[in-house]
């Protein structure tokens, strides 16, 4: 059982769709989206949705701590531990009073994924896009404009969400917001959003700690190498060159390891029962700069595997420029006896069916290269 917080607005709360202004009305428990969420996966899930909750705007005509960002971190370690956190805002920053821009909206909902970093490092983080508001009902006239403000929210919110490596679900795929008032869920649009959500949370639990939102399980048959990773270059990467700092590039070939060793079985129950990896050595070439804000998606090939030896080679790619090569040697390790042993069976047959699987693949260029200069 995994212990998750939501953090929305009146669509977490189970707000009714407003039939008259001042109408406050609730559906029962069981009804609200977490509700259903929570019955549906065995998970402890915190639900804290708030009416009127925005980003990071303080709320001129309502008031009422409607500033989220003001109000996360006692919400955040009011519930600790935590493994994971929803964050599905952005809906009441559309109302004209706040004068901001899809852009914006999404900026705030990455300053929100910030402060649980922060706060709770080892909370996964799943952002999820707002359905689309119609200007319709008793609530027209407070978002009037906001269906042409919310033009490009999805897109960049998933822009955000790749910056800061949290997982990504859009709202809209799942549900549509009342006729009645434009903005909030019926009873059936909440059942709908949880279970189109259920398996975004999975993959994010599921997810080895470094790699954010998790990506989805290959076939370890197919002939070409998978993608491993695929996130953007957070501020915290670039150097005093405005380019990526190379100790991140072997933080991202690491990490794209660690997927690969996911995929093929090599979960936290299976290293706490003493069978892990360690690296021997890794070979890393700078082909291409990478700068902030780039979508690195990096593809690994399992070269060897199967048994005590992992032999991987990582390419970095931003859209169709290779940027950088990685060549990684692991073993496979007894941690209680400290030694190298072979990989648990479940392990081995997946990597050793990549291994056939890209062995007719041409070796690529670099491969085997020790450090050396043209001259």
């Amino acid at each position: 059982m995994k212990r998750i917080l939501i953090f929305g607005d009146s669509n977490s709360h189970g707000t009714v769709p407003l039939r008259v202004l001042g109408q406050s009305d609730r559906f029962a428990p069981g009804v609200p989206w977490p509700d259903v969420l929570a019955a549906q996966t065995g998970h402890s899930v915190f639900t804290e949705g708030l009416p009127g909750r925005t980003t990071v705007f303080e709320d001129p005509v309502d008031g009422g701590a409607r500033n989220g960002a003001a109000v996360l971190p006692a919400v955040l370690l009011s519930h600790v531990p935590l493994d994971a956190v929803v964050i599905l805002l952005g809906t009441n920053d559309l109302k004209p009073r706040f004068a901001t821009s899809a852009f914006d909206i999404a900026k705030s909902v990455e300053r929100l994924v910030g402060i649980v970093r922060a706060l709770v490092p080892a909370a996964k983080v799943l952002v999820v896009s707002p359905a689309p508001v119609t200007e319709t009902g008793v609530l027209a006239d407070a978002f009037a404009g906001a269906e042409a403000r919310q033009a490009g929210l999805d897109g960049h919110l998933e822009a955000a969400a790749l910056r800061v490596g949290a997982g990504f679900a859009r709202a809209g795929d799942y549900a549509e917001v009342s006729p009645v008032d434009g903005v909030h869920l019926e009873a059936d649009g909440h059942r709908a959003l949880a279970m189109g959500l259920i398996p975004h949370v999975d993959a994010l639990l599921a997810a080895p700690p470094k790699t954010g939102g998790g990506l989805p399980a290959p076939d370890p048959s197919a002939p070409e190498p998978p993608v491993t990773l695929a996130r953007a270059v957070p501020p915290d990467w670039v150097d005093y060159n405005n380019h990526m700092n190379e100790a991140f590039y072997l933080t991202a070939f690491s990490d794209a390891a660690d997927q690969m060793l996911h995929w093929a079985g090599m979960d936290a129950d299976c290293v706490a029962a003493g069978a892990s990896v360690f690296t021997v050595e890794t070979h890393i070439r700078h082909l291409g700069e990478v700068s902030i804000g780039d979508a690195l998606r990096v593809t690994t090939r399992v070269v060897q595997g199967g048994g005590k030896k992992l032999h991987l080679w990582h390419e970095m790619w931003v859209g169709d420029a290779l940027c950088a090569t990685g060549e990684q040697l692991l073993l496979h390790m007894d941690l209680r006896a400290r030694t190298s042993a072979l990989p648990p069976e479940r392990i081995a047959d997946w990597l050793g069916r990549a291994k056939v699987a890209h062995g007719p693949l041409s070796l690529p260029d670099g491969f085997g290269r020790s450090v050396a200069q043209r001259t």
